[in-house]
């Protein structure tokens, strides 16, 4: 690489038979060359232009038309032939043009659907580049006035601006030729082969390696983003692409290029600036870098050139800790973008060279997720006869997706109907639903961002804001054996016990003030702390006070009551997030979970969600009582808590592994009963019978694919945190085994161990797995979004969205960091749950 870009010298144009001639190739063909030697024929090399047309094409007049354009731009002549060992251009005088016609005018049906199953057959032909033209035309006729024509050209004599170049001449060209007329386009001032030569004088040298300086500085430190995969990369794989598109509002686009405006900055800067904020909040990362392409024509006589003029870019942003408003990143991202352009000579191989970050060939080099936007032809062009001829219109001028250098590739076309997305994506790597959600999920931030609040957006957090409650009518409900949030005092309790409990927490906890019904863990307790209470409870009262009791009971008088067996351990509500005293009749979350000691685990999920967003949990604290013998009775039984917690407004639910089986189920009953279910988040959660429901082979490939999953995270866990790993995974194993459990109990009754305080944990999970397992799932239409932890296996074989596709039809997955089975909960995973959460909120 070195070779070709740096050392080899210029070549001076050289007449071959009369007719033809060799020149130096741009740094741009060289590396197309380079990779064209290493995959032949790859499509994403190429730049497939659809042109739609509107009237009658006489194609007699298109060929001569196109025979101009060859005649007229040295790239349409042009091969790329190795000379040497290194890459020259060959200009030949005269080339034939390769044109086809398929006429699907009678073809019943879906026409222009048959048109673009061509039109992406032929994209992916290809090329032998020491032939020329490396361009080819295919005219679809679709109906009468009604034509398709596909222009297909190799990226080392093409680029995108280089098809609008030729779409509006061709217009003028057809347009004299259709009067019986010569064109009379003055010729083009430059040749891209002139191009090729200033590109290697010393002056623009010079400038290329100040570029290339400020290059190895600004990235020198610069760990490349990815976006996590749902599928693993592996060695030897072949690179799969396919592309999802999605439309936004035309009221949208007009908004966004507005607000653009008034910020003194482009429609460009500011689509980046929402796909930075995006691509944050779903990876956790504040350093994000991302490719670009510049068109590479700074000068005006290279406009009207063809060619490849193209060159990589990469925007780095790293935000600030803090809530930034949307303008101040606006104007971050335009600074960096701004800058970039600025240094833009150097060309990206020599940058990848100089920086020499590893290479694993798996990844692309220094930026794997590529934004750019579509070169677009001007308002629509007609050509007609003086006769009466029918007039041509280029109506549009789309490009079909041929693959590229990135995993995600996002490529952004303004028009009057509205902004159009596409990204084109490795099927390797991603799924189409993962794909299609980052398409839905920009279109929400881009809504939030400009919203009704222009010039100036609401701040920028790293998530959305939510609609406002909705009311509904309270429905009639139940106690069903579940306190709510502020449990009544145990009046049976005896006068004795309780002034010495409350006495005891009072001075624990250095609060003299503490009522009867205040939280122990809200006040400022903790899990040690909880251990000396107990000690003290039971060195002063004589009582036994079992340690997993104090978790649940959580209060001085449920304490009490349950040392004195008055009071029954159901379920109950604990906020972890109260609303502001200005959010009255505010709908929040609800997290399901199986076991009090795990409620501190959403603690830090509940902060990312923002500090005015009311979130609670909603235990079981005993055994499943025996009348809840099905999952779908205790999940009524928690709709019947949540419903006396919050009788109106729409239900936002958490459920963390076995308990979101139980929190998809709540959800499905609420919405089946007519509440609004906003969304239900289940946490590394599998469907329960996703692996027994499977056949018999696919099932062996999922259990054989989760095995090496599990394999590869236990290897990364001691690879980062010792063999020490090792010895806690087992004593975890050794602590939820039954025959172990069932020993040290009959130990404990022969007075030779002490009682397990983890026994009702263990005791409840076991129930709810039994729970989980007979439980047969029923579509829920509501959102849902399934998180995966890095901890949860991914592969070919295995569904990404972990068993729950066939149940939830309105249904996202999100990848976030975390190592461990509660790693979805480390800060950085939270703040991309809880940015994806409110992402959908905004449906």
């Amino acid at each position: 690489m070195r070779h070709f870009t740096q050392e080899t010298p210029a070549l001076s144009g050289e007449t071959q038979n009369g007719n033809a001639f060799t020149a130096r190739c741009s740094h741009s063909q060289t590396r197309f060359w380079l990779l064209d030697q290493l995959r032949p024929g790859d499509p994403s090399l190429h730049v497939a232009a659809r042109w739609r047309i509107a009237g009658r094409l006489d194609a007699e007049i298109l060929v001569r038309s196109f025979r101009h354009l060859i005649d007229r731009h040295e790239a349409l002549r042009t091969a790329i032939v190795g000379e040497g060992g290194r890459p020259v251009q060959r200009i030949a005088g005269t080339v034939a043009l390769p044109f086809s016609e398929i006429d699907l005018s009678g073809l019943p049906g879906d026409r222009l659907g048959e048109a673009r199953t061509i039109a992406d057959a032929e994209a992916g032909k290809p090329f032998d580049l020491a032939r020329a033209p490396l361009m080819r035309v295919t005219l679809l006729r679709l109906g009468r006035g009604d034509s398709l024509l596909l222009v297909t050209a190799h990226h080392s004599v093409c680029d995108g601006w280089s098809m609008v170049v030729l779409a509006r001449e061709f217009i003028a060209i057809y347009a004299a030729l259709i009067r019986g007329q010569q064109p009379s386009l003055a010729p083009p001032p430059l040749h891209y082969a002139d191009f090729a030569e200033w590109e290697v004088s010393p002056a623009m040298a010079e400038a290329a390696e100040r570029d290339l300086a400020f290059w190895a500085r600004s990235l020198r430190d610069l760990t490349p983003f990815e976006l996590p995969p749902d599928h693993p990369r592996r060695a030897g794989r072949e690179r799969r692409f396919a592309a999802e598109t999605r439309r936004l509002p035309a009221e949208l686009g007009e908004r966004l290029e507005a607000c653009a405006r008034a910020h003194g900055a482009t429609p460009f800067v500011l689509a980046c600036t929402v796909l930075l904020g995006l691509l944050g909040a779903r990876s956790g990362r504040r350093d994000i870098a991302i490719g670009t392409q510049v068109l590479g024509r700074d000068e005006i006589e290279l406009e009207g050139v063809v060619g490849s003029f193209v060159n990589t870019l990469v925007l780095r942003i790293e935000s600030g800790e803090g809530e930034t408003h949307f303008a101040e990143r606006l104007a971050a991202t335009r600074r960096t973008i701004l800058e970039a352009c600025d240094h833009a000579l150097a060309p990206f191989d020599r940058v990848v060279q100089a920086l020499a970050p590893c290479r694993d060939g798996l990844r692309p080099p220094l930026v794997s997720v590529n934004v750019r936007m579509r070169p677009t032809a001007e308002t629509p062009h007609a050509a007609g006869s003086a006769e009466g001829e029918a007039p041509i219109h280029l109506v549009d001028l789309d490009y079909a997706a041929s693959g590229s250098f990135f995993d995600l590739d996002l490529e952004l076309a303004p028009s009057a109907s509205g902004w159009c997305l596409t990204c084109e994506y490795d099927a390797g790597l991603y799924e189409a639903q993962t794909v299609a959600g980052l398409l839905a999920d920009f279109e929400r931030s881009a809504c939030a961002a400009v919203g009704v609040r222009l010039p100036d957006p609401a701040p920028w957090t790293g998530r959305v804001g939510r609609p406002a409650a909705e009311t509904a009518p309270a429905p009639e409900t139940t106690n069903a054996g579940i306190e709510p949030e502020a449990a009544p005092e145990a009046g049976g309790a005896p006068d004795a016990l309780r002034p010495a409990v409350r006495a005891i927490w009072r001075e624990m906890l250095g609060r003299p003030d503490l009522s009867d019904d205040e939280d122990f863990f809200a006040v400022g307790g903790h899990s040690l702390l909880a251990a000396r209470v107990v000690a003290r409870i039971e060195a002063e009262t004589g009582r036994r006070v079992p340690l997993w009791s104090f978790f649940e009971a959580g209060t001085v008088a449920r304490l009490c009551a349950l040392l004195d067996g008055e009071a029954a351990a159901g379920m109950r509500h604990r906020s972890l997030q109260d609303a502001p005293p200005d959010a009255a009749g505010r709908s929040g979350f609800t997290a399901i979970h199986h076991a009090a000691a795990d409620q501190e685990l959403y603690r830090t999920l509940a902060e990312a969600l923002g500090t005015d967003q009311p979130f609670a949990t909603l235990q079981l604290e005993s055994r499943v009582p025996r009348q809840e013998d099905t999952l779908e009775r205790l999940a009524g039984a928690y709709r019947a808590a949540i419903d006396a917690a919050q009788p109106q407004g729409p239900i936002r639910l958490v459920g963390f592994c076995r308990s979101g089986v139980l929190a998809f189920e709540i959800a499905r009953q609420f919405a089946q009963a007519g509440r609004n279910v906003a969304v239900v988040v289940l946490i590394d959660c599998w469907e329960p019978g996703y692996f027994r429901r499977l056949a018999p082979a696919a099932k062996r490939r999922a259990a054989a694919a989760y095995r090496r999953g599990r394999l590869a995270a236990l290897v990364r866990h001691v690879r980062r945190d010792g063999a020490g790993y090792l010895a806690s995974r087992a004593h975890l194993w050794l602590r939820s085994n039954r025959a172990w459990r069932g020993l040290r109990r009959g130990l404990h009754r022969a007075g030779l161990a002490s009682e397990n305080p983890e026994e009702a944990f263990w005791q409840v999970t076991d129930d709810l797995d039994a729970l989980a397992l007979a439980y047969e799932p029923r579509p829920h239409p509501g959102p849902v979004l399934i998180v995966r932890s890095e901890s949860v296996p991914v592969g070919p074989a295995l569904d990404p969205m972990l068993g729950w596709g066939a149940y939830a039809g309105n249904g996202e997955t999100v990848s976030v960091p975390g190592f461990g089975h509660e790693g979805a909960f480390s800060p950085a995973g939270c703040r991309v749950m809880a940015a994806k959460i409110s992402l959908m909120a905004c449906r």
